[in-house]
């Protein structure tokens, strides 16, 4: 059985129903089929000497067999499970009591209502349940630059070839709560290539890239602008990339419906990232949109105040951030600028230059300048995953999504929180322990 005797213990397996019972702290949750009472013990025949007899090494055989038979068994019963705490982030961001959630495989099946009677229970008493956060703009676990220099129009480049699985970075955002990140190209190139989208953890426990065809990201920065190459100047860099799409829209492939990553933008199939640092940039951005039918997502803080109102309607949604508590009221605003105009928000956290929770502290920051707490919590949840098309599948506990859950001790939003387990696609992939180790 499965219980907590408070905020932080690992949960211990049940059945519903059943009294949870008090254990120390840092007491290693009890896995086994239910009705099976668990096995100790490694699977694999004991050292046996050459002087046994046959029946010996028949009756050990024996017992090898019925060991991975309740074993196989006990991987079967995991795979069906139910969380329970004490509420949880609903779709519209709100703190909804009845935190009950089952699991089936890597899909949530059920929220709220009475649970199957005879599932294993995961149990945070006075915990809140929350979709796993992401992080939509991002270098993390990336191994070496993310821009090829050479050329500034590269759409054939993808963040996938510079995804480093074994990189330390991700288990310390798994640790924060971040469950999936957009792995971006940088703002050195007018067109950097497509972003990947990848996972801290998959069903596995391993890190993953959860899809290659992510938006096509551009940028406007200064960064994009070096005297060895075009363009050297913003009108440069806004004129080679109307020739780019108009490019992509005149081709034989856009008849054709291709999938080549220029075509699918400039058709208005593939949303674009752009990085647009001043309001100027953004208002470049809205024009390039309407001349073209283009799906942006400017990356925009500072001009909030001037620019949230021409913006509505017009974009996508908007990313805004890093924030930290240093963040200046100008900046800190935006965020509830944009909403209060009917713009989407997402968050972005600067990782991993950013700390592991700068998502959460971010939106916090946010919200405390403005930004209503319902709408701070989709910014690092459901908002990304609708921009980075993704909305189908993370973002939300609901039915039918994969079953990313980030248990808090308290509202995600309150910094004193902490994260007291985090599960990606249906598993357990982190849980703290009383002295703030991992496992």
């Amino acid at each position: 059985m499965r219980s907590s005797g408070s905020i932080g213990v690992p949960p211990v397996t049940g059945s519903i129903g059943v009294p949870p019972v008090t254990g120390s702290i840092g007491v290693s949750p009890v896995t086994g089929s239910i009705g099976v009472p668990p096995v100790t013990g490694s699977i694999g025949v004991p050292p046996v000497r050459s002087c046994l007899s046959l029946p010996i090494m028949a009756v050990a055989l024996s017992a090898v067999v019925l060991l991975m038979t309740a074993s196989a068994n006990g991987q079967a019963d995991s795979a069906r499970r139910v969380l329970q705490a004490a509420a949880y982030v609903d779709a519209e961001g709100q703190i909804a009591k009845g935190g009950v959630l089952v699991i089936d495989g890597e899909k949530i099946v059920q929220l709220g209502g009475d649970p199957p009677a005879d599932l294993p229970v995961d149990a945070y008493p006075g915990a809140v349940l929350c979709p796993g956060l992401i992080d939509c703009h991002s270098a993390l676990g990336a191994l070496g630059g993310l821009s090829e220099r050479q050329q500034a129009v590269q759409p054939r480049v993808n963040a996938r070839d510079a995804f480093d699985r074994y990189s330390r970075q991700l288990r310390q955002a798994l640790a924060a709560g971040v469950t999936t990140f957009a792995l971006a190209p940088d703002d050195r190139n007018l067109i950097g290539g497509q972003i990947a989208i990848c996972q801290t953890a998959g069903p596995d426990g391993r890190p993953r890239l959860l899809t290659n065809a992510g938006p096509l990201k551009l940028s406007l920065s200064a960064q994009t602008f070096r005297p060895d190459r075009d363009p050297t100047s913003r009108s440069g860099a806004l004129g080679l990339l109307r020739e780019t799409i108009e490019g992509g829209r005149g081709s034989s492939r856009a008849a054709a419906g291709s999938d080549d990553p220029v075509t699918a933008f400039a058709a208005g199939r593939l949303t674009g990232f752009v990085t647009a640092p001043s309001g100027a940039d953004v208002l470049a951005c809205l024009q390039l949109a309407q001349d073209y039918g283009l799906r942006l997502v400017p990356i925009h803080t500072v001009d909030a105040r001037r620019v949230a109102e021409t913006v509505a309607g017009r974009v996508a949604g908007i990313v805004i951030g890093p924030f930290d508590l240093t963040t200046g009221q100008r900046a800190a605003v935006a965020a509830g600028l944009f909403a209060r105009h009917g713009t989407p928000v997402a968050i972005a956290g600067g990782l991993p230059t950013s700390p592991p929770d700068s998502l959460r502290l971010a939106a916090a920051v946010a919200a405390r300048a403005g930004l209503a707490p319902p709408a701070a919590r989709r910014a690092i949840t459901a908002v990304p995953a609708e921009l980075l098309g993704i909305g189908d599948r993370v973002g939300e506990l609901s039915a039918g999504h994969q079953a990313d859950v980030v248990v808090f001790s308290g509202d995600p939003l309150d910094l004193r929180s902490r994260v007291l387990a985090v599960y990606v696609a249906g598993r357990r992939a982190y849980w703290a322990q009383a002295a703030g180790e991992q496992r």
